[in-house]
């Protein structure tokens, strides 16, 4: 986790040998989970009283990145609605190269984050 601030959340990582495909890519279900966790921070950070789970995730795929490389993945809320929140996120190298992009709709759930949930520090 490199930043978090009210709505907005960036992650970074190096690419390693678990994470590839068998051409030594990022395998496509990691990007969309390094792009899903992001999501998550960016929603967190917003200090909810309820916790949201994922209706959807819609990922586009722009280009590979090779195991030994760094990428950055930045979510930003664009609608904290009363019911559903909505997230946009983009994927890049650290030489700025656009990996992915990918958007999500959350739903807010019953459950209430109890004492001790992750929440994020002033």
């Amino acid at each position: 986790l490199e930043h978090i601030e009210k709505g907005k959340a960036t992650i970074s990582l190096e690419v390693k040998y678990d994470m590839t495909n068998p051409y030594g890519n990022i395998h496509g279900g990691m990007m969309a989970l390094v792009m899903d966790e992001v999501i998550g921070w960016s929603v967190v950070s917003l200090d909810t009283d309820n916790h949201y789970t994922s209706l959807n995730l819609n990922v586009d795929f722009l280009y590979a990145i090779k195991q030994g490389d760094r990428l950055r993945a930045t979510a930003e809320v664009i609608r904290e609605g009363k019911k559903i929140i909505h997230v946009e996120c983009r994927v890049e190298h650290t030489n700025g190269t656009l990996l992915g992009k990918a958007s999500s709709n959350l739903i807010v759930t019953g459950m209430k984050p109890r004492d001790g949930d992750s929440k994020v520090a002033n």
